[in-house]
């Protein structure tokens, strides 16, 4: 970049660019030198995904980066649509590992909430009897209370509307 006829305002902007290149192209070396089927075999498959997405974002960078160089518009063309959908399968991926970290729910202990809520001083005690599989069957008292509660708390009072003649 010694050239004189090089306009001075983009020097930085170009050394800049070249700079990032080379960052890139060192970020990919070490997954070029590898055998891809092999160490794609290697992988489960939320790590293809994240390889396959960042593979797919950082080419569709790319060819941004050269239109945006040879001076057209990369917002007319449908590179800008395909980042886009990348974006989304992005944040589609972290969404599902995300629900993977989520902690799981006791059914066993939530029935036995429910049911010592709706429990009430004076009756006996509600009971749930154990299946074969080692799940827990609600027996008919607590059918028929979780009913009653449900039917109670399901339909708001009706509120009474006068009518009057205009």
């Amino acid at each position: 970049m010694e050239d004189e006829d090089f306009p001075e305002e983009l020097r930085d902007t170009v050394k800049k660019l070249e700079a990032g290149l080379i960052d890139l192209e060192d970020g990919f070396s070490g997954l070029l030198k590898q055998n891809r089927t092999e160490f794609y075999q290697n992988l489960d498959p939320m790590q293809r995904a994240k390889l396959d997405l960042v593979s797919l974002y950082s080419m569709n960078s790319l060819f941004w980066i050269l239109i945006k160089t040879l001076g057209h518009n990369p917002q007319a063309s449908d590179v800008k649509n395909e980042l886009l959908r990348v974006r989304t399968a992005i944040t589609r991926c972290k969404e599902i590992e995300e629900r993977a970290k989520r902690p799981r729910v006791d059914q066993g202990a939530a029935g036995r909430m429910v049911a010592s809520g709706l429990w009430k001083p004076g009756e006996d005690k509600i009971k749930s009897t154990a299946k074969g599989d080692g799940g827990n069957e609600v027996d008919e008292d607590m059918r028929k209370k979780l009913q009653e509660y449900n039917e109670a708390n399901s339909q708001p009072p009706k509120k009474k509307i006068r009518q009057c003649d205009i």
